[in-house]
């Protein structure tokens, strides 16, 4: 699921559940102290948890929620707006196999498909599908797409890469 030297590393879960267990340590004595739960209370007990989440979960290379990654801004923008369009295709593709669906279950007669299982309704939703897929994949907007994502990917990890 993860790759990458970080998640590989011994060390990683040792260190993140002792930091997780100084924050919990500092939750209760905030708690046990009989601190007032006010909106700027509230704030300092949460922003630490969330940082630290922030620092486990968040690429190498790439800033806090909001900041654009000092070496690789124009290439992040890039790749933000190549995975929009890339996304809204793949969305179309979607809405198009649900149509499919629903088209080939209204069929009545001899040639609908019959379906008395799960199993016959999984298989025809995934010939819906892959027919959906299919005609996307052969039109030119969808390869470029595809195309821009992967070069926008490209550029963005050499961006990250470099110092």
């Amino acid at each position: 699921m993860f790759k990458g030297d970080r998640f590989w590393d011994p060390g990683l879960l040792q260190r993140t559940l002792a930091e997780q267990a100084k924050d919990l340590a500092s939750l209760t004595t905030a708690f046990g102290g009989g601190l007032p739960m006010g909106p700027e209370n509230f704030d300092a007990l949460r922003n630490p948890l969330i940082e630290r989440y922030r620092q486990l979960f968040m690429p190498p290379g790439l800033a806090a929620a909001g900041d654009r990654p000092a070496n690789a801004g124009a290439a992040f923008l890039r790749y933000q707006q190549a995975m929009q369009e890339f996304t809204a295709q793949l969305s179309a593709i979607a809405m198009n196999a649900g149509e499919r669906l629903a088209a080939a279950l209204a069929r009545s007669g001899p040639e609908a498909p019959p379906i008395t299982t799960l199993r016959e309704l999984h298989a025809l939703w995934i010939d819906c599908g892959e027919a959906a897929y299919a005609a996307a994949a052969h039109r030119e907007d969808f390869a470029e797409a595809q195309a821009e994502v992967l070069a926008a990917f490209v550029e963005l990890r050499a961006g990250l890469a470099s110092p």
